[in-house]
């Protein structure tokens, strides 16, 4: 093959090599750090195409039968699907929303745990007003407080 084709597929090679970091990131669940990596691919990929899109390659392998291979054709379709491919992860990177954790605690039935120290119980608003919180628990209306004379 020609040192053209050679070069061609290095440049995609080194392509594909970043999409597959990007996509390990996004599997790890790590911050991809890459998305302008993704972006100056998909630039110099634009670029790289039109270039071989205005010549038209053909490269003559000669061996026992001369046999005429239109290489470009060839890199012009694995192009297009890398650019499906770098539309894709540049989706997901950009819907990518951020996992929250679930916090899990013991359940207890022990009489040493009081409600005011429960951590499920640490709510906004919960040590304003803890007749609320009893009430809700219990399943009660909240007990009216009296005022002393």
């Amino acid at each position: 093959m020609g040192t053209d084709t050679s070069a061609e597929t290095r440049k995609l090679e080194g392509k594909l090599d970043a999409l597959v970091n990007l996509v390990t990131q996004l599997a790890t669940n790590q911050k991809p750090a890459s998305v302008a990596r993704v972006c100056d691919i998909r630039s110099s990929n634009d670029h790289h195409t039109s270039q071989f899109s205005a010549k038209n390659d053909v490269i003559v392998i000669r061996g026992v039968h001369d046999v005429a291979t239109d290489i470009s054709a060839e890199t012009r379709k694995l192009e297009g699907k890398l650019d499906a491919l770098v539309n894709l992860v540049t989706q997901l990177v950009a819907n990518q929303k951020p996992v929250s954790v679930a916090r899990v605690y013991d359940i207890r039935s022990s009489d040493d745990h009081h409600t005011s120290v429960c951590p499920s119980s640490q709510q906004s608003g919960v040590d304003e007003h803890p007749e609320a919180l009893v009430a809700n628990t219990y399943s009660r209306p909240p007990q009216q407080q009296r005022q002393g004379t």
